[in-house]
């Protein structure tokens, strides 16, 4: 094993395969979800070790390490592959910011026949809840409105999702906030997990339709489950088969290299829905970066590969002595 860029001796003086280590600063949820057992031996079978950063001492004193995630270590240590640039996660940070690189792609129509995608209109209230429903007035937003916290923190509170179905009900919400026009989409969500090249699509459950006669029935302001984060999926459900079909591949395929490039990030995911009564309308509503790939089909093989994509590539950019 490398120690200190050294090659350690088994007891039986036998050395020992090259090991890559992987330094991390995770929340203890995010790590019994991503780090499960079955994930970490196949990697450690690969060659990679995951070691916990002790973010009571100098980054300096630990390691080395060959893949981090730490802004100052990556600046004093250009060597060390860092995932992802903070500067670049914080981008995703705020719910305004997010969607605007979709919206910048214009990516209708350019692969042909495969789709067109785009974002719900939305605005931002970011103070004086009174003021909200005069400003929807003003910018011409259609109800049902899907209310989001505007800065997403990993906390509850960010996550929580409220869907307004009369225009004076909105004074009730709390600014800062994203108000998202609610689009029909058949109750099935995409979600698309990119690692690095590797893209995965899961379809989850999500809001059913809002009919125009329930709209004139209803008012009020509800809260809504987290629909990013449901653990069941509609693979086995009985629905309709023109609302389950995955988006075509090369829309998806673009969508993420693009998305991968604007960003700057390899770790993140792209909630998407399909314009209910089309086979070929598609908004990103929501992304996310470091999602919970431990609900991702056969993330521990692709993010393992990943892993040693990247330590590879780095040992080809070294120059040779």
């Amino acid at each position: 094993m490398r120690l200190n860029g050294e090659i350690y001796d088994g007891e039986d003086g036998v050395e020992e395969e090259q090991k890559h280590v992987v330094g991390y600063a995770l929340t203890l949820k995010k790590k019994n979800s991503f780090l499960k057992p079955k994930f970490e031996r196949l990697a450690r079978n690969k060659g990679i070790l995951f070691v916990a950063i002790d973010l009571n001492r100098p980054l300096s004193d630990q390691g080395p390490f060959d893949i981090i995630l730490h802004k100052d270590y990556r600046q004093t240590h250009p060597e060390v592959t860092v995932l992802d640039p903070p500067d670049a996660i914080q981008h995703l940070r705020n719910r305004q910011s997010m969607l605007q690189d979709v919206v910048d792609l214009n990516l209708s129509d350019f692969c042909g026949n495969c789709g067109k995608v785009g974002v719900p209109r939305q605005m931002v209230i970011k103070k004086d809840p009174l003021s909200i429903p005069d400003e929807v007035t003003k910018a011409g937003l259609k109800l049902p409105l899907v209310a989001k916290p505007l800065v997403v923190d990993g906390s509850s509170k960010s996550h929580e999702l409220f869907l307004a179905y009369d225009q004076f009900s909105l004074s009730e919400l709390e600014p800062p906030l994203v108000l998202q026009e609610f689009v029909n989409h058949g109750g099935v969500l995409f979600k698309i997990y990119v690692v690095g090249d590797a893209i995965k699509v899961v379809r989850r459950f999500s809001l059913p339709n809002v009919s125009k006669s329930k709209l004139a029935k209803v008012a009020g302001v509800f809260p809504l489950t987290r629909v990013s984060s449901a653990a069941a999926s509609d693979d086995d459900a009985d629905l309709d088969p023109g609302v389950t079909e995955l988006p075509p591949q090369p829309l998806l395929e673009r969508l993420a290299k693009e998305l991968h490039h604007r960003l700057g990030l390899r770790l993140f995911n792209i909630d998407m829905i399909r314009e209910h009564g089309t086979r070929d309308i598609f908004y990103v509503i929501d992304i996310n970066y470091f999602p919970g790939y431990g609900k991702m089909p056969d993330y521990e093989n692709i993010f393992t590969d990943f892993l040693l994509s990247l330590v590879q590539s780095k040992y080809r950019k070294r120059p040779a002595n």
